[in-house]
């Protein structure tokens, strides 16, 4: 009998709800958002936003639009503060990845290596240039690097791992000493003491890349850690200084010198021969039929044979800079413009700019200008030093994107800041 009660308590109930169910607004139902917001030839789906990264990140996504010339991955700071503004050009993205040239379908667009980037929060943004058409882009934020956890965590991470002591461990071990001292005492040898390793080795003062090459147009291999050392096996033999390592992963690859610490006889290293350049990321357009209501003026300025004298730079000495700027395109330059110079830490707001100007170029003509610029902020600190060809976009192009470089790294030496 009180089955029965109870179940018509609950035949009832559910015939109360029903309708309060039925009279809810229509507006208050939560939808999916609509999938149209994602562009499916222009996308990342991973890493997401509110992510945690470290390392090596292998990017995924999609870049399937016609007409591709090429795609590649930059990353920046995010600004939190409410006066940084929305617009592409506010603040400087850096480089992520190499450019491509080939699509990709949910697959890997490039490796985003972290390990030199200060732990905090940045957005990521993929940026694909079709042959005829405006950049497209697909922005991820906010992405938290986090190589350095605190130490609390770390603790807390290594006492999950740990495993904790039984209580039968002891026992087994006073099992085991009465079990000796019932036989003769055996003669122990004396504990082998650490003896100095005389081979020459690296030690990095930052988190530092270590390359395929030596340069920074090479792929990247591994890395160390700030403190972290290495055995030098060699030297490039392309006298640029970079030094030739095993990682304790066994792979051997090149790292810069200004980043690292070198100890040891550095007299009779090997000479290793670096493997050739990686063809250039951004090709030279190839001929096409030009269509009558194209420009005439079809100039492709580019830079190169870039000087840094000294490099690396002392703090309030500063240091020379020599650049040939080219016109490889099949018209002139009508006018002149100016390669803006950045020294800067990324993630810090201070940094040094120069402005170096340079003239009208014929087709096939180049010129070799020269600036200066004196670095007195972030002494000890990793530097980079930023090209921007054409800054302003005076110069009207046939290729827009070969206008940046980034040179080598370097830690500002104190002197007498």
């Amino acid at each position: 009998m009180k089955r029965i009660q109870w179940l018509i308590l609950l035949v009832i109930s559910a015939l109360l709800l029903i309708p309060a169910a039925q009279g809810q607004d229509d507006g208050s139902i939560i939808t999916p958002a609509d999938p149209g917001m994602v562009n499916p030839q222009v996308n990342i789906t991973f890493p997401p936003a509110v992510y945690v990264v470290s390392g090596s990140v292998d990017v995924r996504g999609t870049v399937a639009l016609p007409e591709l010339s090429n795609f590649f991955i930059e990353f920046r700071p995010l600004a939190l503060d409410a006066d940084a503004g929305d617009e592409e050009t506010d603040r400087q993205w850096f480089p992520a990845t190499l450019p491509r040239i080939t699509a990709v379908t949910d697959d890997i667009l490039g490796t985003w290596n972290t390990i030199t980037q200060l732990d905090g929060l940045y957005e990521l943004r993929l940026a694909v240039n079709p042959n005829s058409e405006t950049p497209t882009y697909f922005r991820v934020s906010p992405i938290r690097i986090e190589n350095n956890p605190p130490s609390f965590v770390a603790a807390e991470q290594a006492a999950m791992v740990d495993e904790p002591m039984t209580e039968e461990e002891p026992v087994a071990e006073e099992a085991a000493e009465e079990a000796v001292s019932e036989t003769e005492p055996e003669a122990t040898e004396p504990e082998a003491t650490a003896t100095h390793d005389p081979r020459p080795r690296v030690t990095a003062l930052v988190n530092s890349n270590v390359r395929n090459g030596d340069s920074i147009l090479y792929t990247i291999i591994g890395g160390l850690r700030e403190g972290e050392s290495a055995l030098i096996k060699g030297l490039s033999s392309y006298n640029t200084g970079w030094f030739y390592i095993e990682l304790p992963s066994g792979r051997s690859g090149f790292i810069h010198p200004n980043i690292v610490r070198a100890e040891g006889d550095l007299t009779n290293l090997a000479r290793i021969n670096p493997p050739p350049l990686p063809p250039t990321p951004i090709p030279v357009p190839t001929a096409v039929p030009v269509a009558p209501a194209a420009p005439s003026n079809g100039a492709n300025l580019i830079m190169r044979d870039i000087v840094i004298d000294p490099h690396p730079a002392t703090c309030r000495v500063g240091y020379s800079i020599h650049v040939t700027v080219a016109n490889i395109g099949n018209g002139a330059a009508l006018s002149g413009g100016i390669i803006r110079v950045t020294d800067l830490v990324q993630g810090e707001p201070q940094r040094e700019r120069t402005n170096i100007g340079f003239g009208p170029l014929a087709a096939g003509g180049s010129q070799r200008i020269n600036g200066f610029l004196t670095p007195q902020v972030h002494v000890d600190r990793l530097h980079n030093i930023n090209f921007e060809l054409d800054y302003g976009n005076q110069i009207i192009e046939t290729n827009e994107n070969d206008n940046l470089h980034a040179e080598a790294p370097y830690i500002l030496q104190k002197g007498n800041c």
